[in-house]
């Protein structure tokens, strides 16, 4: 536990941790706790008006300035906050309003997400009774989904509330659905493309609905004879979405999508450019979550832990155009990555920055602001706002854990009415 000490701002200086008991917008840093590392801060932190300040002995580079010493160095203070100052509050405030439309923007995707959900589900209890109106209604929510993307330049999608729904099933097939059409805008293919994509993600593990749930679900390894019959399942998927007249190319995409580009998949060994574009891309994004939600929860991936592992372990199992677009899109650190900046910062990642994916927008931890008003800053503003390690949730001190709500499971949804602006929010 960090301890303070209050010390006239006078005894102020380059290298201490310092808190400020102000509110947020009264000040114009980022935060209410940091390290002072240069002169113009020290200056800015003068004029604030404050006789008082704490600091941190344990997260400080110095001991304060001795009364004397202090006497000396504070002279000529200007008596007013400087318009450069005040134009940085005024963002600030701009940044507030920012993060409440960004949790608007995350109730309506939920609402949205617990729609699709639902409508998933429907689905598979008709699709064999009511083939025809069935498949329909999942081309109708695959153009739902669509029409949230398809339409901006930008595409904003949220990680959502884990507990939302209950229907883990359901959640994998729109995630993989809504990230596979995210990803065939990225790498600028037609819009009807994007909707095939769309709709054979939607329906790719259609075939599991053959496998027993004692296979399905085994948290343990499973035996040899075990995975051959789950390595059917593409070819059953095949074989019941072509009897609900489903077009080719989403027939392919359901018996390809564990094919690799390596020649190591199933069930067909197709390799490279051998694998249909649309299969691979389907390839990619399943692999990424699976690997975040997996069976067994113990195993999962944080989302920074699955695009890592795919570039690093597993990268020659994938399409390097489609893969590169993927990680450039969600980002080093795609959105729901909890993070600890440099400057011992908590935060979790809600936004990704495409023109420099090392740098996304990070909602902090500070129990000096309110929950309901935490701040989210851009790292790419700031040299000093540099991610230092990522976290699990079981990892993190439960008082940051209550502040973040990080999410045990990681869901995807577009927002249709707020797309992401130029850098400076969500």
């Amino acid at each position: 536990m960090s301890r303070h000490e209050t010390i006239d701002i006078r005894q102020v200086r380059v290298g201490l941790f310092v808190t400020l008991d102000l509110p947020w917008l009264k000040h114009p840093f980022p935060t209410n706790s940091f390290k002072i590392r240069h002169e113009h801060q020290l200056e800015v932190l003068r004029r604030l008006g404050m006789a008082t300040v704490r600091f941190d002995p344990d997260r400080s580079d110095c001991a304060p300035l001795e009364q004397a010493a202090a006497e000396v160095a504070a002279v000529s203070e200007p008596p007013e906050v400087s318009e450069q100052e005040l134009a940085v509050i005024r963002e600030k405030q701009e940044r507030l309003e920012r993060l409440q439309e960004h949790r608007e923007s995350v109730i309506r995707c939920e609402k949205k997400l617990l729609e699709a959900a639902a409508t998933m589900k429907q689905l598979n209890r008709e699709i064999f009774h009511r083939p025809q109106e069935t498949l329909r209604a999942a081309v109708d929510l695959v153009e739902q989904m669509a029409g949230a993307m398809l339409g901006q330049r930008d595409i904003s999608i949220h990680s959502l509330n884990d507990k939302i729904g209950g229907e883990d099933v359901y959640f994998h097939s729109l995630n993989v659905s809504v990230l596979s059409m995210m990803l065939g805008k990225e790498l600028e293919l037609p819009d009807t493309s994007i909707k095939l994509l769309g709709l054979g993600a939607l329906f790719h593990d259609l075939g599991k609905t053959k496998v027993p749930d004692k296979v399905l679900r085994k948290v343990g390894s499973l035996t040899v004879a075990e995975k051959r019959f789950l390595e059917q399942h593409p070819l059953y998927g095949e074989e019941m979405a072509g009897r609900l007249g489903m077009p080719h190319r989403v027939l392919d995409i359901i018996r390809h999508h564990h094919e690799c580009s390596d020649g190591t998949g199933y069930p067909d060994r197709q390799s490279g450019d051998g694998i249909a574009e649309l299969s691979r891309i389907v390839a990619v994004v399943n692999t990424f979550d699976n690997l975040c939600n997996p069976v067994n929860p113990d195993r999962a991936l944080t989302p920074y832990e699955a695009i890592s592992t795919m570039f690093a372990r597993l990268r020659a199992k994938f399409d390097p155009v489609v893969l590169t677009t993927f990680i450039k899109y969600l980002g080093v650190y795609p959105p729901g990555t909890i993070v600890r900046l440099r400057n011992d910062l908590w935060g979790i990642v809600v936004s990704v920055n495409t023109r420099s994916p090392t740098k996304p927008q990070v909602l902090v931890y500070d129990p000096e602001v309110p929950k309901t008003e935490a701040v989210i800053l851009n790292t790419d503003d700031d040299p000093d706002l540099i991610i230092g390690k990522t976290f699990r949730p079981t990892q993190i001190p439960s008082d940051v854990y209550d502040y973040l709500s990080p999410r045990k499971r990681v869901v995807y949804y577009p927002d249709e009415t707020s797309p992401r602006s130029e850098g400076a929010g969500p």
